[in-house]
């Protein structure tokens, strides 16, 4: 039975393509296309996501210690906001007019898409605390959240 002490790997990686579509399908559930394999491998297939376009490929997953995909995020390496359905065009300039640096940021979404729905995705989320955990910190909400938000579920 999983305690939370199993070995788990993260990482990103820079394509979808480097996933087996079946196992990020199987953490994905078949309930939203939009996080399904083929509807993201199309997008970096397209040229739709990339550098050109400012939505940096390097989605997040975990692994087992054996390399089984357990959960899985689609995540972009952003330098603007364009192409979100949540704008923060104005937090990012009085960010920077204040001396931040407000970009590159890690947005985990869907590029071009205001469809509803998770965005991260797990096969093992609810057997594991590891796994649960993880599940935690690739929620949506967490892009610019504080530390409380991070610690809290959901």
């Amino acid at each position: 039975m999983p305690d939370g002490r199993e070995p788990m790997q993260i990482r990103t990686v820079e394509s979808i393509a480097v996933i087996p579509a079946a196992a990020w399908d199987a953490c994905a559930g078949d309930d939203n296309p939009f996080v399904g394999h083929a509807f993201l491998r199309a997008l970096e297939d397209s040229r739709s996501v990339g550098a050109r376009t400012g939505w940096m490929p390097r989605h997040v997953v975990v692994e087992d210690g054996g390399g089984a995909l357990l959960a899985a995020a689609p995540m972009y390496v952003k330098g603007h906001s364009n192409g979100e359905y949540v704008f923060d065009h104005g937090w990012a300039q009085a960010f920077e007019r204040a001396g931040g640096r407000y970009y590159p940021k890690l947005q985990v979404a869907v590029p071009f898409t205001p469809v509803p729905g998770p965005r991260r995705s797990s096969t093992a989320w609810s057997r594991s605390p590891s796994a649960r955990a993880c599940h935690r910190c690739t929620s949506p909400s967490r892009t610019r959240a504080t530390r409380r938000r991070w610690a809290t579920p959901g």
